[in-house]
């Protein structure tokens, strides 16, 4: 491929979504870079890494683009892309829509991060090099055709990013389970839950986050502290250490550290304060 793009330009005031633009650009020179809060036009941009790597930041994160990979952002806004210094080449195709599609764009943002990886040979590898060739070779004839084309790639790219969200969901649903039926195991951890549920420990630490908004061993860690709470109030005579040990720390030195960092007071000194009521009775949020 050479360094080539192409622009539409329509009469019709129909308001269909359309391919505005696209193109194929062979990146070396570190001057490549597009600062989006700067630009000029109104549209929607898709670009797939053919080959070497790439940059994008968006939303105070930094993400790297390998061959397979697209993003999908909107022009303008606070994001920017461009050849990193240890990234040597970046071959992309980039095609350019219409804000018709927007609703689609949020919808994939709401589910996942604006990078996604295609696979080789897949329906979306195919109708992102299918709606390039055409529009390079002059292909495209018709308003129709060209919304056409459009609207089944981002139809199409849009219902496989939902189905891989539900399945996500599903897989985190899964591990929060697993912790709430298995958090007095003092075993439990990040690589526990891992070696269980035969789940990349990264993958898990990643997305249980972004699914629950709590890291895995925080979520542990008040459960256990929760846990606690019940038992020092509710039985006066248990001794410490089997407290700990009830709520998965065989360790009761550590416990009472773990219980002082979440509550601001020791153990005993949370037993203490309720010991002057007759009967205590512990609410849940659930």
């Amino acid at each position: 491929m050479r360094n080539q793009s192409i622009g539409f330009h329509f009469e019709s005031d129909l308001p269909f979504c359309t391919c505005l633009g696209a193109g194929y650009h062979s990146i070396q020179s570190k001057d490549y870079y597009w600062d989006n809060r700067k630009r000029n036009g109104n549209f929607c941009l898709l670009q797939y890494c053919v080959d070497g790597c790439g940059s994008l930041e968006m939303g105070g994160n930094i993400y790297t683009l390998k061959a397979g990979d697209l993003f999908l952002i909107q022009i303008p806004s606070d994001s920017s892309y461009y050849l990193g210094s240890d990234q040597p080449f970046w071959k992309v195709i980039y095609l350019e829509f219409s804000n018709e599609v927007l609703p689609l764009l949020r919808k994939i943002h709401e589910l996942s991060s604006p990078i996604y990886h295609v696979e080789k040979e897949s329906s979306i590898e195919k109708q992102i090099l299918n709606l390039y060739e055409k529009a390079i070779h002059d292909e495209i004839n018709t308003y129709f055709e060209n919304s056409k084309l459009a609207y089944c790639l981002w139809m199409d790219l849009t219902s496989l990013i939902l189905q891989n969200a539900s399945l996500e969901k599903k897989k985190m649903e899964a591990v929060h389970l697993f912790i709430e039926k298995n958090y007095t195991n003092e075993n439990m951890n990040l690589d526990y839950i891992s070696q269980c549920l035969h789940l990349s420990k990264y993958y898990i630490c990643k997305e249980y986050k972004k699914e629950y908004g709590i890291s895995v061993g925080q979520y542990i860690k008040e459960l256990r502290i929760s846990h606690a709470c019940r038992l020092l109030t509710t039985n006066s005579q248990m001794k410490m250490q089997d407290i700990a040990q009830a709520v998965g720390y065989s360790n009761n030195n550590y416990f009472g550290k773990v219980f002082r960092a979440q509550k601001g007071i020791s153990p005993d000194a949370f037993r203490k304060q309720s010991n002057h009521y007759d009967l205590v009775r512990m609410i849940y949020e659930k």
